[in-house]
């Protein structure tokens, strides 16, 4: 009956283009909105649910396995389902478990309707990037793409005004109406203008439950793994150890049966998709940008919050404005794209702004000014983002866009790859902001003694302060408070100037390598 009322279309009809553009601006709205609000509010999560950073890594770790398991396994529901059931689908799941969200109170209803949200919504930025070659090849794919762009960086930069505003003036549970209310949207254009069902003569992927079994137990070993390096690392390596190596172990498994199955159209074609070198160096591009946007997503707000002492509401606002600067920087990377497409100049200019980024970055002070130095700083990082992700992202799929079906998988195993490096990032920073914070305490809190002038003239000067408004002994005890937490703030933006430094490093070692390149155009 279904096959009766559904027509399939390879191609939107001309009256339904501008819902099929309005239908990918949404999908990435939605995906970066999600992404954005649910990791800019981690820290006030972790309060408002009353878990420890060791227990909220679960929900990172569980959604990000659902995701690349959802991920490997949408070619083959859209080749059997067809692209509108498929995302009307996404948008149902992802929405009953907003509505879970909504409704819940404590942390396992917040596990669950976040584990829901990702079988669901892991398919909104693949989907809507795959949708674009619905198109013909015309100039309405460029329309496609800029709709994707815009999506992308309107959400990247709306989210955490949103999330920020939202726990202020309201509460935490808005974040799933605000998303639930963006996802309805969606399915309201989509369901005009995707295609049904396809012909059942098309060549079909192939799947096994083992396989799958595989990826979705390597997944998420891996990143459990990864997300539990920052808390048992040095305490208990050797249940670390045992998860990585065993998440290594099933991925490899998963990837040795793609490979060797290759000619009996598996799920994914890996051996064909990585014999493309623009591909294969496309990726590896890929993936140093999420392991960038990962640890600096997550050190900005500690260090802007644990180390400058900001609020949350300013932080949301400024860090969105800084955000922001992506529209504008996609806007002019798309007036000077078509008509200077070579991409080395890009790469370069991209790798630059990021060192740029991180020398601003390395001259914070505990008085910098939001509003003049660290939002012109998080552009110039922006900047970095659009020019280096938007190149490789026109150029790494050029050999693949001939063929259908291998340049869903490349778009599949790409996005696949940026659910572990964005893990992997977090991880890394995090244990960096550890190690040097620690270093940084051991070696200020030796002045906090009674032999350093410094300290004992601060400590004098900030107790008469407190003098005459309490008695002499609670005006001491507040003013060694005082300093004990300037000490643990420095201590913070110390090691966060340590992490920028190694960004101006990796910003000048990637501007060189890309400028010795001889076929990046």
């Amino acid at each position: 009956m279904i096959r009766r009322i559904t027509q399939h279309k390879l191609v939107p009809a001309p009256s339904h283009e501008w819902l099929m553009l309005a239908t990918i601006f949404l999908l990435m709205l939605l995906n970066f909105m999600q992404t954005g609000m649910v990791v800019f509010s981690a820290a006030p999560l972790m309060g408002e649910l009353g878990v420890s950073p060791q227990e909220y890594s679960l929900v990172t770790a569980a959604y990000a396995c659902v995701a690349v398991v959802t991920i490997s396994k949408q070619r083959w529901l859209v080749e059997r389902i067809g692209w509108k059931y498929y995302m009307l689908g996404s948008i149902f799941i992802f929405c009953i478990g907003c509505l879970v969200g909504y409704n819940c109170s404590t942390f396992n209803g917040f596990l669950t309707a976040y584990v829901i949200m990702g079988f669901g919504g892991a398919s909104f930025m693949t989907g809507a990037r795959l949708i674009i070659n619905l198109f013909p090849p015309s100039p309405l794919r460029l329309s496609g793409i800029k709709a994707y762009a815009y999506g992308l960086t309107i959400g990247m930069a709306v989210s955490p005004f949103l999330a920020a505003h939202l726990f202020l003036d309201s509460s935490w549970h808005g974040l799933f109406l605000v998303l639930m209310f963006v996802s309805l949207l969606a399915a309201i254009s989509g369901a005009f203008c995707l295609p049904g069902i396809p012909p059942e003569n098309e060549t079909r992927s192939q799947s096994h439950p083992f396989i799958l079994m595989a990826l979705a137990a390597g997944s998420f070993l891996m990143l459990y793994g990864f997300q539990h390096v920052k808390y048992d690392f040095f305490s208990n390596t050797m249940l670390v150890s045992v998860f990585i190596l065993l998440g290594l172990t099933s991925l490899y498994y998963f990837l040795r049966s793609m490979v060797r199955h290759h000619e009996n159209s598996p799920l994914l074609s890996m051996k064909s998709i990585f014999g493309s070198p623009l591909y294969r160096r496309g990726v590896l591009l890929f993936f140093v940008c999420y392991l960038i946007m990962g640890s600096n997503n997550y050190l900005i707000p500690q260090i802007l919050s644990n180390g400058l002492g900001i609020g949350w509401g300013t932080i949301g606002n400024w860090y969105a404005l800084g955000q922001g600067f992506a529209v504008v920087s996609l806007f002019l990377v798309m007036l000077v794209l078509p008509k200077k497409p070579h991409g080395k100049k890009f790469y370069v200019v991209g790798f630059l702004s990021l060192a740029l980024y991180g020398f601003l970055m390395t001259r914070l002070t505990p008085n910098a000014s939001l509003q003049s130095y660290i939002v012109p700083s998080l552009c110039a990082f922006m900047f970095f983002t659009v020019l280096v992700q938007g190149t490789v992202a026109s150029k790494a799929f050029t050999e693949l866009q001939h063929d259908e079906t291998m340049f869903s998988h490349a778009q599949q195993v790409k996005n696949m790859l940026s659910q572990m490096s964005m893990a992997l990032g977090i991880s890394l920073a995090t244990i960096g902001l550890q190690w040097r914070s620690t270093v940084h305490y051991s070696i200020l809190n030796q002045h906090v003694a009674s032999n350093d002038p410094i300290f004992m003239a601060t400590l004098k000067q900030v107790a008469n302060a407190y003098g005459p408004q309490v008695s002499s002994s609670f005006a001491n005890n507040a003013a060694m408070g005082w300093i004990s937490q300037h000490v643990k703030q420095n201590a913070v933006l110390l090691s966060g100037i340590d992490y920028f430094f190694l960004l101006m490093v990796v910003g000048l070692i990637g501007a060189i390598v890309m400028a010795k390149q001889k076929r990046l155009n």
